[in-house]
């Protein structure tokens, strides 16, 4: 039983500690800013009044490797895109984060949806366009003033399909004319103060193609505004996000399990091999004493 002990020991003070570092729970914050319609949410997101965690000022833009639990960025030095079948101007050198990723992004990538790759790729791409001008405008380029009414959703279109999901609209910050006006209410959204609820489906990831168009919608009470990206851009941006392996919560498990199964299947084993022992043991080889055969 020491084997079985020590696992469950061990698999206790990891998860301990696991919990301790943080995850991706926090304070929910308001639902509802999201598109309209399609085939899942964004759950909601807070930001509140986040400050600058020292990304920018007078770090310049360095290639900084940000690690994740099990997820590593390191900035490329360009992102190159052409594509031949989009209606949207989509070639070209795309501009690049290259500060340590907002938690949100690394939360995206984790999420079990159906749109995580394309979200996880918005997320970056908007990021690299709030980061790419002078470091005079970089405060009012990465603020985002949220508004209540507001909505915002990504379509995927192409020329026999159609699909619709929503997110929160600081990830497109950089695309919306009325963000660049700065107020008290404003998000950091380069900051990892922002927490956000993607919603987890059952759906198969969707298959990004060359042919597909993203479709960006800001829409207000008084205001619409579109913007087209190829989506393949954003599959893109989102393959810069590497996996270290496998996550903790499968191997982890996974070790535990089969620790315990060869505990279970060698006591079982030596406990028989006892058994068999005792019963092949022959009577006639024990002496007895005091007795003769030849009287």
């Amino acid at each position: 039983m020491n084997i079985l002990y020590v696992a469950l020991v061990y698999a206790g003070f990891f998860d301990a500690c696991v919990i301790a570092r943080g995850g991706h729970g926090g304070h929910g914050g308001h639902g509802g800013h999201g598109g309209h319609g399609g085939h899942g949410g964004h759950g909601g997101y807070h930001g509140g009044h986040s400050s600058t965690r020292g990304s920018y000022g007078s770090h310049g833009y360095n290639h900084v490797t940000s690690r994740h639990y099990y997820y590593t960025y390191h900035p490329p030095t360009q992102i190159h895109y052409t594509c031949r079948h989009c209606s949207s101007s989509g070639s070209g050198t795309y501009p690049v984060y290259r500060h340590q990723l907002p938690s949100y992004v690394y939360i995206y990538k984790d999420t079990c949806g159906r749109y995580n790759q394309l979200l996880t790729g918005l997320a970056m791409y908007n990021l690299g366009r709030s980061s790419s001008g002078s470091n005079s405008n970089s405060y009012s380029s990465r603020n985002y003033a949220p508004s209540q009414e507001e909505k915002c959703s990504l379509q995927v279109t192409d020329l026999i399909h159609f699909e619709e999901t929503e997110f929160p609209c600081f990830m497109i910050s950089s695309f919306i004319q009325s963000s660049k006006s700065n107020t008290e209410k404003s998000i950091d959204i380069t900051s990892s103060q922002i927490d956000v609820r993607p919603e987890s489906t059952r759906e198969d990831p969707l298959q990004v193609t060359e042919d597909q168009e993203c479709i960006l919608w800001h829409n207000t009470t008084t205001d619409k505004e579109k913007n087209q990206v190829p989506c393949a851009l954003l599959k893109e941006y989102a393959k810069t996000v590497t996996s270290n392996g496998v996550p903790v919560y499968i191997w982890l498990p996974t070790l535990i399990a089969v620790i315990i199964t060869i505990y279970v299947t060698c006591y079982y084993v030596n406990k028989y091999r006892q058994s068999r022992v005792k019963e092949t043991t022959p009577l006639n080889d024990i002496p007895v004493v005091g007795y003769s055969a030849n009287h």
